[in-house]
């Protein structure tokens, strides 16, 4: 049964062979792969010098057309014919899966938790957090995560938790559409502290919600300045409500710099409009 197993978990690397590419710079290697016949994803930290692109040992032309960096991700346009991957299902807490760096390497783990959304340092969403037990080895950052059968998880990097992590298929998936149409992507900044608020209930039927953020603090000079105020309690933002934080952070996410939004605040049980323009996080990208 070993020896079938370890057959199975050969063959599963040797599938993602075809879809590799390596990009190999000064101070070291990093790893992606396809998603389509011209494209491929990799971590943007292992991007940001330049580099050679080497396919099946071949050295190709391909460049970097987008970026979204508080995910560590990246978008590769590559002139050559490549071999897209299997996305793979949701993943459970058991199950055998094998990160992939370039060469390829690999090494073997175990699914030990998985969760719902989370958010990186940057406040970028992540749909579904997924630990595996051990760390990530240095040149896999942007590989795949593949389930036992060969099919892809998501993209692993060292960039956003010590020890690695894995960016889950359904956000690579919707990052890479986002960077086609806009290119690199950098989060809208709205500059204040918030804590979500449960609201009364004459509250909750002016507003049409139970819960809502509490303005706690503005920061000096950040978009938010002279139009909102500590004490305010926002409902929505570019339409979409905001019942916590993280969903806060997704509204940015879509809307970046200089993007114009209306925010819904709650003032004295009636709903008051006000728009903000969106500004840069300092320090960011």
């Amino acid at each position: 049964m070993l020896d079938q197993l370890s057959q199975d978990l050969a063959a599963a690397v040797a599938s993602i062979r075809p879809s590799l590419l390596t990009h190999r710079g000064r101070r070291g290697h990093s790893t992606l792969f396809a998603i389509d016949a011209q494209h491929a994803v990799g971590s943007a930290h292992g991007l940001r010098r330049p580099g050679r692109f080497e396919h099946d040992g071949q050295a190709v032309d391909a460049e970097v057309i987008g970026r979204h960096r508080s995910l560590d991700l990246a978008l590769v346009r590559v002139d050559a014919e490549l071999t897209p991957v299997t996305w793979a299902d949701a993943p459970e807490v058991g199950h055998l899966v094998i990160p992939i760096g370039a060469g390829p390497r690999a090494t073997l783990g175990l699914i030990s938790a998985v969760g719902g959304p989370w958010h990186t340092p940057r406040g970028a969403a992540v749909d579904t957090w997924i630990e595996v037990d051990g760390s990530l080895p240095p040149g896999f950052s942007g590989g795949p995560l593949l389930a036992a059968d060969g099919a892809v998880i998501g993209m692993n990097t060292r960039r956003l938790v010590r020890g690695g992590t894995t960016v889950v298929a359904s956000t690579v998936q919707d990052v890479v559409k986002t960077l086609r149409d806009r290119g690199s992507i950098e989060p809208g900044f709205l500059g204040v502290g918030a804590a979500r608020a449960t609201l009364t209930e004459a509250q909750a039927g002016a507003a049409g919600q139970p819960t809502a953020l509490l303005v706690v603090a503005v920061e000096p000079g950040s978009p938010a300045e002279g139009v909102l105020t500590v004490g305010d309690i926002v409902l929505t933002v570019a339409g979409e409500a905001v019942e916590g934080v993280p969903s806060l952070r997704r509204v940015l996410d879509g809307h970046g710099p200089d993007s114009d939004v209306v925010v819904t605040v709650l003032q004295a049980d009636q709903v008051d409009e006000r728009t903000v323009r969106l500004g840069s996080r300092p320090g960011c990208c």
